[in-house]
């Protein structure tokens, strides 16, 4: 009896469910010890920052303690930017199985991102189950806030983290540019200091930085008393957001054959 064949959505959900499988084994090391090791690094990193910045809790609103503060803005930094590296570094790392018919470049950053927020989101979830333990405030006063924050955050991330993948396969240096510039974007998000002790002058540049929004945004679904200042809002990030994602599924369009034979 001949089997059905299958349509070009079931191949694809497939080949991704497949190479994610994969991404997770290579993740873990081949062991699922690793998997301890996989949640615990981001958290211990969590933890130092919080020790090394607990003295600069003066530059925060006296209603928001400061462990909270910075880990509810490290953490979207931190899915935002490893979504980026690691989608940026899939099309490379992955290029030994593109001579499998069924496998295209996206379906290898399609399960990257997948697992990367899977275990970004499980990271999210334990350090903030961590604050309520220790009797800090922890659960989103906002969640549908958190949740659009969130949303537009991950597209974003993954957005980049494609444009990339696609520009260092002709410029493999980039990858390096990008790594190094993440840093000053890091400091210039809000992530450990309030933007608020700031002067003025410097608020309205940073106001240019879509990812201060988001971070400032998610902030303020935890505490609706934090003050914003004027002019952050989810609609500049999302319009960031769309645009790229457009210019980056474009590009990739325009050099899905090259990224193959290369």
């Amino acid at each position: 009896m001949l089997r059905a064949k299958r349509s070009a959505w079931a191949v694809q959900r497939a080949v991704v469910f497949a190479l994610l499988l994969r991404e997770l084994k290579t993740r873990l090391g081949g062991r699922w010890l690793g998997v301890f090791w996989l949640l615990l690094e981001p958290l211990a990193y969590l933890l130092l920052q919080v020790l090394m910045f607990s003295t600069m809790h003066a530059a925060v609103s006296p209603s928001i303690e400061y462990p909270v503060f910075l880990i509810t803005g490290m953490l979207p930094f931190l899915i935002f930017r490893s979504l980026m590296f690691r989608l940026m570094d899939g099309i490379d790392a992955n290029r030994g199985l593109f001579g499998y018919r069924q496998v295209k470049p996206i379906d290898t950053l399609v399960s990257r991102g997948l697992l990367e927020i899977g275990l970004q989101s499980i990271v999210y979830l334990i350090a903030l189950a961590t604050l309520g333990w220790f009797g800090y405030h922890w659960w989103p006063a906002e969640p549908l806030e958190l949740i659009a924050v969130s949303i537009v955050l991950i597209t974003m991330g993954a957005s980049l983290g494609l444009l990339f993948a696609v520009l260092t396969n002709d410029v493999p240096q980039l990858r390096a540019f990008v790594r190094i510039t993440s840093f000053p974007l890091y400091l210039l998000s809000g992530v450990i200091l309030s933007v608020h002790a700031l002067p003025p002058e410097l608020q309205k540049w940073l106001l240019w930085n879509p990812v201060l929004h988001l971070v400032e945004l998610s902030r303020h679904s935890f505490f609706p008393q934090y003050p914003l200042l004027a002019g952050i809002n989810l609609g500049y990030p999302l319009g960031i957001t769309v645009v790229v994602l457009a210019l980056a599924l474009s590009l990739y369009r325009v050099r899905r054959d090259r990224l193959i034979a290369a």
